[in-house]
């Protein structure tokens, strides 16, 4: 059976899989500031080239970095399957992370969990396919971006805008995004409203203080009401299962980054902080907006000099449980791990919002554990990595194939 001979293809490369991974995690591609993704880049499409798999790079101009991503696919058809990764990782918490090893059948490194373990079993999924020469019926497309870990603007964002995502002339019948899912598969993510307050008032010295106008009591204020709106957000929890228990609840964090000053005998003439917003499918981005705007819009109405800089905006996705999809990754997943697979929310924003947002079924399922991700001891189990392999590979097959 074609299902035997593609499992049985995935555990004769799995050498070639270690190798690759450990190359890719080699690349430190730090984010911030987006170092290596050139090296990153170059390293993957002449893995593609040499895979005879068709694939591009787009260029995006950044005043730091350049970014870039790659696109590609592999078969014909006008229905499909993508798989979407990014390739940037947290930055190390020490260069030690970029010197992946081998222990207890984990490999260790930086972003061995975060994603580059997934992106190698994605693309692996599609050399098995394409060398045994299956015919889909349908065509298997791919992306690889940058900052995801930065809010995806010079990534996918960047892709969406200019016309390269969704695939043209390919009406996409489910994507994949292999996040570190902890064995479970994420068919909803929260949205996310991120921004910097910044309150302008006047400087003095503090003998003439009474001439000055005191940006730091100004932000003090403002913060006493967005900390009254937290205790609303907080008793605020979604329907949807999600895992770890905790993280069912609405999330404001206040201050996460913020700042006042230059002195100690000087009235403050700048002051300012962050305020996170991660919410929940059941709220709407237009509302999270005006919550925060109305209370920002009310000190304003005072006289409090306040501008405000929004540097993430997410809407909060949901994708069915029972579309063909999400049947094929049932049946495949069941076909590799004897396991029933568990649906759940994504606890945090995931880039799968993107295509959900176009009715596109999407979801999240990768090799690695959430807690492990970003931590100074980030591993995945390379077992999972097989697994995702045969998974991805099956999937396709199951979706595409015709019947």
């Amino acid at each position: 059976m074609i299902e035997e001979t593609i499992l049985k293809q995935v555990d004769e490369r799995k050498q070639q899989i270690v190798d690759t991974l450990c190359e890719l995690i080699a690349i430190p591609t730090a984010n911030p500031p987006g170092q290596s993704y050139k090296q990153c880049v170059q390293y993957l499409s002449k893995m593609l080239q040499a895979w005879e798999i068709e694939h591009r790079t787009i260029p995006v101009p950044n005043k730091d970095n350049n970014r870039f991503s790659l696109i590609g696919s592999y078969g014909n058809g006008n229905q499909g399957l993508h798989f979407h990764g990014h390739y940037d990782v947290v930055p190390g918490n020490s260069p030690d992370q970029f010197h992946p090893h081998i222990e207890n059948g984990c490999l260790y490194g930086r972003g061995s969990a975060d994603m580059k373990s997934g992106i190698v079993a994605m693309l692996f999924a599609i050399r098995i396919i394409k060398e045994m020469g299956i015919n889909l019926g349908g065509k298997l497309t791919f992306s690889l971006v940058p900052d995801e870990e930065t809010g995806g603007r010079l990534g996918i964002e960047y892709l969406f805008k200019s016309g390269y995502l969704p695939p043209p002339s390919t009406s996409l019948l489910g994507m994949l995004m292999p996040e570190p899912s902890s064995g479970l598969v994420w068919n909803a993510s929260k949205g996310a409203l991120s921004c910097r307050i910044r309150i302008k008032g006047k400087f003095a010295h503090v003998a003439l203080a009474h001439d000055g106008e005191n940006a730091f009591e100004h932000m003090v204020t403002l913060a006493n009401d967005f900390l009254e709106l937290k205790k609303k957000i907080d008793s605020r929890k979604t329907n949807l299962p999600v895992d770890p228990p905790g993280t069912n609840r609405s999330v404001m964090l206040i201050g996460g980054d913020t700042g006042s000053g230059f002195n100690f005998n000087t009235v403050p003439e700048n002051a300012f902080f962050t305020i996170d917003r991660r919410f929940n499918p059941e709220e709407k981005l237009d509302e999270v907006k005006q919550e925060i705007f109305q209370i920002l819009d009310e000190h304003r109405k005072k006289g409090i000099n306040i501008e405000t800089d929004v540097f993430q905006e997410a809407e909060s996705s949901i994708s069915g449980t029972n579309t063909m999809a999400a049947e094929a990754l049932k049946q495949s997943f069941r076909a590799v791990t004897g396991k029933e697979p568990v649906f759940i929310l994504c606890p945090g924003v995931c880039e799968t919002r993107y295509f959900s947002k176009l009715g596109v079924p999407s979801y999240g399922y990768g090799p690695g554990l959430l807690e492990h991700a970003h931590s100074a001891n980030e591993f995945v189990a390379l077992d999972s990595v097989f697994d995702c392999t045969k998974i991805y590979a099956l999937t396709a097959l199951k979706l595409l194939t015709p019947r």
